[in-house]
């Protein structure tokens, strides 16, 4: 069984405090609201005092190269492609701690243009789309985005580190906070992972410079014609339309395209755009995506590729809403990372399980489309999810017993603990390097 395997190698992968971790682990699992950590010490797999809670997150410890092998290795086999390839997506989801004054490493966080910034903490998250109806994705990669780094340094790492997992052809998807010369760069140097990013309304691209003229003096141009996203200058070298769940899509797509930061890198660059049933469009603005592969790919693939992105929102809000993905309030960044990671292996574990934990979906929800069993969502496995673990057992031992602590020496007075500024992140100073082709031996 591949939930079986999937435990086992997890529990192999916690170097320190591996019972308590997987008791917690198990807990989380079938929990369908947490309020806080401690609060799983009261669910039955929990086999635990409450102070093991604290003890497991702070002092517990996970061998990230093993569990990063044993995600890539226990991906599902049923998990859906596109022309040929494994779909990935990247983004980057916020924890506020507002009132988290000794907390360190606080940045100032903003996720839309018109809300306040409000310090916390962010996390870089790279998952396998692994299916549609219902969403289902396989979380590979968690970082923290430390304040000495960004979102797009954090993902690049990311990336790199997916090219080393396998020789599968993968492609990620990704916003448009990635659609930028820092991100893109990386997939010059990667060989199998290919990028589909979008693009703001506002940026404009360059198309290759002209044949160099024999004799001319100076350095070779690296830029052509100018290519605003607003005002296309030259028509589309391919079009295509096609039926997306009952609407109608318009595809345009132009060849040899690059940012003017990234002269390097040529991508073919598609606008979709929804229309009605009189040909006006459904919304006020165009879908822009730059593609990094080859550009045989079918255009309909390649916007399906983006629009299955939003798997990776459906996955936060339920992280967020029944695993308590922000509920750990410690002010030890190293407790929080263990718990975010907990919150991702409980997601693998309902994944793994959706075939077979029984079906107790409430009675008012359907259950038959077509003569044929609707599949589970994430929250209908949750359901049946603690059932079927006490079921199946645990590879972690019972509690034993313990003596009683010594406690804290009498007359002891702990320091005050140190306050931490929250740090704002500015504009870099200095310019970026361009990151040229490699050079073909």
């Amino acid at each position: 069984m591949a939930i079986q395997q999937f435990r086992d190698a997890v529990y192999q992968s916690l170097t320190k405090r591996a019972a308590a971790l997987m008791d917690l682990l198990d807990a989380l699992t079938g929990a369908r609201h947490v309020d806080s950590p401690v609060a799983l010490s009261e669910e039955p797999p929990f086999r635990r005092e409450f102070s093991s809670v604290y003890d497991a997150l702070e002092n517990g410890a996970i061998d990230a190269a093993a569990l990063a092998k044993v995600l890539g290795e226990q991906q599902p086999c049923d998990s859906e492609i596109i022309a040929g390839r494994e779909i990935y997506a990247i983004d980057a989801t916020p924890q506020p701690r507002i009132e988290a004054a000794t907390l360190p490493d606080r940045s100032w966080l903003k996720s839309e243009k018109d809300e306040p910034a409000r310090p916390g903490l962010k996390f870089s998250w790279l998952v396998r789309l692994v299916q549609r109806k219902p969403s289902w994705v396989a979380p590979m990669d968690v970082q923290r985005i430390a304040t000495t780094s960004t979102d797009t340094q954090t993902a690049v790492a990311q990336v790199q580190a997916l090219d080393k997992l396998s020789t599968r052809l993968k492609v990620v998807v990704a916003d448009s906070l990635y659609g930028n010369h820092g991100f893109l760069s990386v997939f010059l140097l990667v060989k199998s992972v290919v990028a589909l990013v979008r693009l703001r309304q506002n940026q404009n691209l360059y198309a290759a410079p002209p044949p160099r003229v024999p004799g001319q003096r100076g350095a070779p141009r690296k830029h052509g014609p100018i290519f605003k996203l607003k005002q296309p200058s030259r028509p589309a070298a391919r079009s295509e339309t096609f039926a997306l769940n009952g609407q109608t899509v318009q595809l345009q797509a132009w060849t040899a395209l690059h940012l003017r930061q990234l002269p390097a890198l040529a991508g073919l660059l598609l606008r979709v755009q929804f229309v009605k049933a009189d040909g006006t469009p459904r919304y006020k603005r165009p879908l822009w995506l730059f593609w990094t592969g080859p550009t045989d790919v079918a255009l309909a693939d390649l916007c399906r590729m983006y629009l299955w992105r939003f798997a990776i929102e459906h996955a936060f809000r339920f992280l967020k809403q029944h695993t308590g993905l922000n509920t750990c309030r410690s002010t030890n960044p190293l407790v929080i990372e263990h718990w975010i990671w907990l919150c991702a292996l409980a997601y693998w574990q309902l994944l793994l399980m959706r075939q077979e934990v029984d079906d107790l979906r409430p009675a008012w929800q359907p259950r038959l489309r077509d003569n044929q069993s609707l599949a589970l969502t994430a929250g209908q496995v949750q359901r049946g999810a603690r059932r079927f673990l006490l079921e199946l057992g645990t590879p972690a031992p019972a509690a034993g017993p313990a003596g009683k602590g010594t406690g804290r020496i009498p007359g002891y007075r702990p320091k005050p603990r140190p306050r931490y500024p929250v740090v704002k992140k500015g504009p870099k100073l200095r310019k970026t390097t361009e990151i040229r082709a490699p050079a073909v031996v």
